[in-house]
């Protein structure tokens, strides 16, 4: 063998390593490339995950403020109906006072408050019913004084006792009294 068979022999030898040496790391960068792949992947479905978590929470939210609201405006709305339901029978109740049934009615509503009340009485009123309430006290054969300086839109204040017992029987009070008993029937009526 000569020595260019030599040389020859170990350039052959030296490619083939080097053949064998790229191949491994072509190999070698092949896999870090999938498994870089694999791992920006990971990455990036842990970042929709948890960007898509944050999006539901941020849309519950979202959801929960909009329902609590429309509770607000509905219950607010209700409220509203209610208390126009109210405000519309004081008025009706007030139309009253000029209607030729409103002696009747305030002779009733000044009966019941003197139910029972002995000795003299204060009875208080609105202005516009003192001639009314001096009748009326004659009428049921009770001794007292009428005081008009109630604001009211009709019925009386018996005051008796020295001011311990007091009844109130307006047309404000009764609406006030009546309010809990039917406040829920006229929202189920309005609302339901």
């Amino acid at each position: 063998m000569a020595i260019e068979d030599i040389f020859r022999a170990l350039e052959e030898q030296a490619d083939e390593e080097c053949r064998m040496i790229l191949e491994g790391a072509k190999a070698q960068a092949k896999a870090i490339e999938e498994e870089a792949r694999e791992e920006a992947k990971r990455i990036r479905d842990r970042r929709v995950e948890v960007a898509d978590a944050s999006v539901r929470a941020r849309a519950q939210h979202l959801l929960n403020a909009a329902r609590l609201e429309n509770r607000k405006a509905t219950a607010a709305a209700k409220d509203s109906g209610v208390e126009g339901v109210f405000s519309e029978a004081g008025r009706q109740l007030a139309a009253l006072h000029d209607t030729p049934e409103y002696e009747r009615i305030f002779h009733r509503l000044a009966e019941e408050a003197l139910n029972g009340v002995e000795g003299d009485v204060v009875v208080r009123v609105s202005p516009a019913d003192a001639q009314l309430a001096v009748a009326t006290l004659t009428d049921l054969g009770r001794k007292g004084e009428v005081e008009a300086d109630l604001d009211t839109s009709g019925g009386v204040t018996v005051v008796s006792n020295g001011g311990t017992v007091i009844r109130r029987n307006t047309f404000e009070d009764r609406i006030h009294k009546a309010r809990p008993l039917v406040q829920s029937r006229i929202s189920e009526t309005l609302f339901a």
